[in-house]
């Protein structure tokens, strides 16, 4: 965002996590990181998605580019050299490379015939912001509980980012729960770290997945962002591929002289974006299996790796 030029307008409305407090609910193992220990401003930002998106659209070049919203694709049909889309107003638009960024429940990648493989986590999460009593001060909890993992990251107006997964049906049942009902139990899961908990806004279900699409490129296409990978949020790294996906593929596509859409190009993208992914994808799922897991020997010995994560300095960084 800072080369885009983009981090001063989207810096107004970003909380900065200065600690990071990380725990295991009813054991041991606990693990504090700061960000003045390891010298740098913040270990993360958080920043509101309709925030993020106003200063992106904000940003576009209107003499380059033509958007169009509210929009929907409705169908998308592979020509020799592009794509044509259809519209839901019926209009109809051709292009030398489709970049498809619908989501993890991509309709257009399935109507397009690209085969995903999916691993349901027998979780859901519920999404939502909350106000503690106290001053949240930059920090963000990610508490590990028998019952799936739960995160509180700090927004603007001392509001915190609830992320609070478990089953899909305790998860169904939180949601149904008057505020101040919804509030005492998430209280007694989280504790009294940040005070007395004053409200709670809406609240959104998001059933979770590892989704991985088996192709994300063919000629004159690109699947990218959740419709190419979409990720457990108990990392918080789903975005951040996704946006090193975006930049890998703009630098593909400014170098090229040919034919935005020619396989070549946009197969050496996918290939410099692999390990990344790879890697990204593989921490993502086991840290959640590690967590998820009831098994008593591997609680003690995922508490002793928190307790040596707070002990030993260079292993934080």
């Amino acid at each position: 965002y800072e080369r885009l030029g983009l981090w001063p307008a989207i810096s107004q409305r970003a909380e900065a996590i200065r600690q990071i407090h990380v725990s295991d609910r009813g054991r041991f193992g606990t693990a504090r990181l700061h960000a003045e220990d390891e010298g740098v401003p913040a270990l993360g930002y958080v920043v509101e998605n309709a925030w993020l998106g106003q200063c992106l659209w904000q940003a576009l070049d209107q003499e380059v580019v033509s958007w169009r919203c509210p929009a929907e694709v409705t169908r998308m049909q592979a020509l020799a050299d592009g794509h044509e889309l259809t519209l839901d107003d019926g209009t109809q638009l051709q292009c030398d490379l489709a970049v498809l960024a619908d989501g993890g429940r991509s309709e257009l990648r399935e109507q397009l015939g690209i085969a995903v493989q999916q691993t349901r986590y027998d979780q859901d999460a519920l999404i939502a912001n909350v106000t503690p009593g106290n001053s949240h001060q930059g920090q963000a909890f990610e508490r590990f509980t028998d019952d799936g993992p739960m995160a509180l990251l700090p927004l603007p107006d001392n509001r915190c980012a609830l992320i609070w997964t478990r089953t899909p049906a305790d998860i169904r049942r939180l949601q149904g729960l008057p505020d101040q009902a919804f509030l005492q139990e998430l209280q007694a899961v989280f504790g009294y770290r940040l005070g007395t908990l004053q409200r709670v806004g809406a609240r959104h279900v998001y059933p979770l997945s590892l989704v991985q699409a088996e192709e994300q490129v063919r000629s004159n296409l690109v699947v990218l962002g959740n419709a190419a990978h979409a990720l457990h949020p108990i990392a918080g790294q789903g975005f951040n591929l996704s946006m090193r996906d975006v930049q890998a593929l703009a630098e593909a596509l400014l170098a090229s002289t040919g034919h935005l859409g020619q396989l070549s190009l946009l197969r050496g993208y996918a290939q410099r974006q692999r390990l990344d992914q790879r890697l990204t994808v593989g921490f993502s799922d086991q840290l959640t299996r590690l967590f998820a897991t009831p098994d008593p020997w591997v609680a003690v010995g995922r508490n002793l790796g928190l307790l040596g994560l707070d002990l030993l300095p260079p292993a934080k960084r």
